[in-house]
């Protein structure tokens, strides 16, 4: 205990025993330190550029992250979850690959396959169903927050007339580069009827003619309810268990790259703050520039590292 609180002093707390200079705050460590950082990063974008797009794993991941995340957002809305079902991943998991084997990015294919061939393939019923799409995203929470912060998309995610869900991802080329394409189904199935019950047939409708798509870069979702359709887009992303179960700590670093490195890099940064208030507010009267001005620049250095990562996460990406 007592050399914990001696290496505390000594990187920490300007005494006489280390010149009122804490070893932190020294030129030559904070040198190391952000050498370190950029080594870091220089893996990190390289992993997110290469890496992660050829990752099966992320794509396991990535599914689970967003499932949690559809969720979250309906329990913040009081609404209840989603229960994921086999079928509709089945569906998901065919258009994804519809898309990644045809080189398109939209509801309707090329070739005219509207979203509603999906569920009738797989042999789903439904009375109301929606589409989120996504694509070119590096991370999960990215992809949720930009389906929330368009409304067409967030209308299919709260909408309290879907029940289930299913989703899937499928590793494709967008634009040239290596990336993941995201399909998240909504629907809430076709009531059943036993013998002797009568009840009108539900209507499915027929997509609507006018795609208000107008960029290759986006990410389409499509709500369609028995009464009316609604078409929207966005890009960069969106099995028979409930989606309620929460992805571990693991599989969340992993989802969620650029939100792991940049919560890293402000526990570094956190560091070089708690020493510097300290270095200014134990020995006030006692300050060294190079200090202060070596702890200042650390801060600054990962600050900027920070708003670049979340240019770069969303680099590409566009919700209309």
């Amino acid at each position: 205990m007592k050399k914990r609180v001696s290496h505390f002093k000594k990187y920490f707390i300007p005494h006489e025993e280390n010149d009122h200079r804490p070893h932190l705050l020294r030129p030559r460590t904070v040198a190391f330190v952000l050498a370190v950082v950029i080594v870091l990063e220089s893996a990190f974008i390289l992993s997110a550029s290469y890496v992660i797009p050829r990752s099966k794993l992320f794509g396991l991941v990535a599914v689970s992250a967003l499932v949690d995340g559809t969720n979250a957002a309906r329990a913040a809305a009081n609404l209840p979850p989603l229960t994921e079902n086999a079928l509709l991943d089945v569906a998901a998991r065919d258009k994804a690959d519809d898309m990644v084997a045809n080189g398109y990015f939209a509801h309707t294919s090329p070739a005219g396959i509207t979203p509603w061939y999906w569920f009738q393939k797989v042999g789903y019923d439904f009375s109301s169903a929606g589409e989120n799409l996504a694509v070119n995203f590096s991370d999960s929470a990215d992809v949720t927050n930009a389906w929330l912060a368009s409304p067409e998309h967030r209308a299919n995610i709260l909408n309290t007339g879907f029940t289930e869900v299913g989703m899937a991802t499928a590793q494709g080329t967008y634009n040239g580069h290596s990336a993941i394409y995201v399909v998240e189904l909504f629907a809430n199935p076709a009531p059943t009827f036993t013998i002797g019950e009568t009840a009108s047939a539900a209507t499915k409708p027929a997509p609507s003619p006018k795609n208000p798509v107008t960029k290759p870069t986006t990410v389409a979702a499509v709500s369609a309810t028995t009464t009316a359709v609604a078409v929207a887009t966005a890009t960069s992303v969106a099995g028979s268990t409930a989606i309620s179960d929460q992805a571990n700590l693991v599989q969340t670093a992993a989802a969620n790259p650029v939100r792991t490195v940049d919560y890293i890099y402000l526990a570094i940064a956190a560091v070089f703050a708690l020493a510097l208030i300290l270095n200014v507010f134990v020995k006030i009267r006692i300050q060294h520039r190079d200090v202060i001005l070596g702890g200042m620049i650390a801060i600054l250095v990962i600050g900027l590292i920070i708003v670049a990562n979340q240019h770069f996460a969303l680099a590409g990406t566009a919700v209309l």
